[in-house]
């Protein structure tokens, strides 16, 4: 009986090694979608299992096995890992990668996110997968570009442009920006809109023969950057049809230039949003009669800071508009991805012009109805080292249509940043300090610009009631830099006060707007003294010798009189000094005692 026993324990401890040898080596395989609770056998074609750098210490829940399924935790974990392995190997490449190249790890991450959505996968599958497409995404980086098969992979719309939206019966602008990827400038482009008498495809009134314009040349640009700053302009004047329907027109415009000596064309096609009359319908009443269904878009329609105006070293809320312009199908499962431009001059000193102060620069949006515009939020630190210009931020979405077939977007907005003047002046310098009315004095003192902003039209002028003159321009000053007053003013009349006059230091910055600081010069004007011998009595009140005798010596009294008016009208002066002083002697001496006490 107990060897009986025996066996049947060693048989179950046999049978349960066997077991979990199995359960190790099915562990150890690829799993397939059969495994998901799911039960969708929703696996793409091409996985192949590959990478190890994703694993369960990325995950912020804790599973006791690999057989647990995932949580919404696990999913929002996976992503971050691909979003930082993508980010990664774009920023790993010095040259920046080719366009293709880079719309395919784009593809091959957004793939990932649907995948990972809308699957119920095991902790085990979750990690195959991840490692998966991190290995794709390194198979990509490796692949060489595919030279431009046509116009399309090299000329197109640059994406800071937002969709314009015109009313009906009024005039409207229309402008194309267009940048130039390629290898070589294109020249001669000729654009010409697909215009018709369809109110459907056209919503504008035809008033001329042709609407051709020319743009002489469009260079050739190795990044998306340098593309920004080459882009040319195309800009129409139309005036919208009063029987124009309300919708977003797609508008098309064919294009011909000259590329190495040859002529090629494409057609390019952007986007208007049309308010129309009261009764006119809507565009979409008249769409959707045949199979085909077009592709739903969202687009940047604004943005806005709060404050408006943002300094360096704020921090402010970030808001932007984006809507579907779809009028037919709804967009969802919407994430999207805030970047801002990298400042400095190599891999270890560049840095971003804004931080979010979460931490995190992704929002997720549920869904957008047909037409409609939702509003994301961030709030987000401007770097206080950063240069008074304009700092580009660029929004990546990712979604969905109606039937899960995903679709992704780019487009930048351009946020300025101030910086704060900061001006001071130096001591002064008064000579002399004590003028009679009609001379002059000389006053110098320096102005600094302290801050990391350039001043424009520096002007100082002189303020008071008993000088006039020594405006002094200083024109433009640079962060960093210092301009030098060194002005004459007249005395005018003399001085009845304390004997301030104020320095107004005016400046503007590069919108024009003045500011000024002022700066108190002590400076006394007295009336002028005058000498008994520049009076000149020879005005017929002479009085001969004869005269003098019968009075007996005879006497002056004209000159005496003068004299003593002259000693009092100087003793008034030398008394108020002297007062004066005295006053502010006693001033310094009440602040001296409050201090010690």
């Amino acid at each position: 009986m107990k060897m009986h026993n025996i066996k049947s324990n060693s048989i179950r401890l046999i049978t349960m090694i066997a077991a979990l040898f199995i359960a190790v080596l099915i562990g150890a395989m690829p799993v397939k979608a059969a495994n998901d609770v799911s039960g969708n056998d929703s696996t793409p074609a091409n996985y192949v299992s590959g990478g190890s750098g994703f694993g369960t210490s990325y995950l912020t829940t804790v599973h006791a096995s690999g057989n647990e399924v995932i949580t919404d935790a696990d999913r929002q974990d996976a992503y971050s890992y691909l979003i930082s392995y993508k980010d990664k190997i774009k920023n790993s490449s010095v040259q920046g990668l080719a366009p293709e190249i880079s719309q395919k790890l784009e593809d091959t991450w957004y793939e990932a996110n649907v995948y990972i959505a809308n699957n119920s996968l095991t902790v085990a599958r979750l990690i195959s997968y991840v490692n998966d497409i991190a290995s794709r995404m390194d198979s990509i980086a490796a692949q060489k570009p595919t030279s431009y098969a046509n116009t399309q992979d090299f000329l197109f719309i640059n994406n800071n442009s937002i969709v314009t939206s015109a009313n009906y019966g009024e005039y409207t602008y229309l402008t194309l920006s267009l940048i130039n990827l390629g290898k070589s400038d294109v020249t001669d482009v000729v654009i010409t809109p697909q215009e018709s008498t369809d109110i459907n495809k056209w919503p504008f009134e035809i008033t001329t023969a042709s609407n051709a314009l020319v743009i002489p040349k469009i260079q050739a640009s190795s990044d998306i950057h340098t593309a920004h700053t080459l882009a040319q302009n195309a800009t129409w004047v139309f005036l919208v049809s009063k029987d124009a329907k309300t919708g977003t027109y797609p508008l098309t415009f064919d294009v011909i230039y000259y590329r190495g000596g040859s002529a090629e064309k494409t057609t390019i096609t952007t986007y208007i949003h049309i308010n129309g009359a009261p009764g006119a319908g809507n565009l979409n009443d008249s769409a959707g009669k045949d199979d085909k269904v077009s592709t739903p878009r969202i687009i940047v329609t604004g943005f806005r800071t709060d404050p408006e105006v943002v300094f360096a070293g704020d921090t402010f809320n970030l808001t932007i508009s984006v809507q579907n312009t779809s009028m037919t199908t709804s967009v969802s499962n919407i994430q999207f991805d805030l970047t801002a431009a990298k400042e400095g001059n190599n891999n270890e000193t560049t840095y971003e012009a804004f931080l979010p102060t979460s931490g995190s620069a992704t929002i997720f949006v549920p869904s957008i109805t047909p037409g409609a515009t939702a509003n994301i939020s961030i709030e987000m630190t401007a770097r206080s080292d950063l240069m008074q210009k304009p700092y580009v931020i660029t929004l990546n979405a990712a979604y969905e249509d109606n039937d899960k077939n995903p679709y992704t977007m780019s487009s930048n907005i351009s946020i300025p940043v101030k910086q704060e003047a900061r001006i001071d002046t130096g001591e002064y310098e008064i000579l002399p300090d004590t003028i009679e009315v009609g001379n002059q004095t000389n006053i110098m003192f320096p102005v600094y610009n302290k801050g990391k902003t350039t001043l424009y039209n520096v002007q100082v002028d002189f303020i008071g009631d008993s000088v006039e003159g020594g405006s002094t321009f200083l024109g433009k000053l640079e962060p960093g830099a210092t301009g030098n007053v060194d002005a004459m003013v007249t005395g005018i009349a003399p001085t009845m006060d304390d004997g301030i006059i104020i320095a107004r230091v005016s400046y503007e910055d590069e919108a024009g707007n003045v500011s000024y600081i002022e700066k108190e010069i002590n400076l006394f004007v007295m009336e002028p003294y005058y000498p008994e011998d520049d009076f000149g009595y020879d005005d017929g009140f002479y009085v001969d010798d004869g005269y003098e005798e019968e009075q007996g010596g005879g006497f002056f009294w004209k000159p005496v009189i003068i004299t003593i008016v002259i000693l009092a009208i100087i003793g008034i002066v030398v008394w108020r000094v002297i007062a004066r002083k005295r006053r502010n002697k006693k001033m310094l001496e009440s602040f001296d005692e409050d201090d010690f006490e």
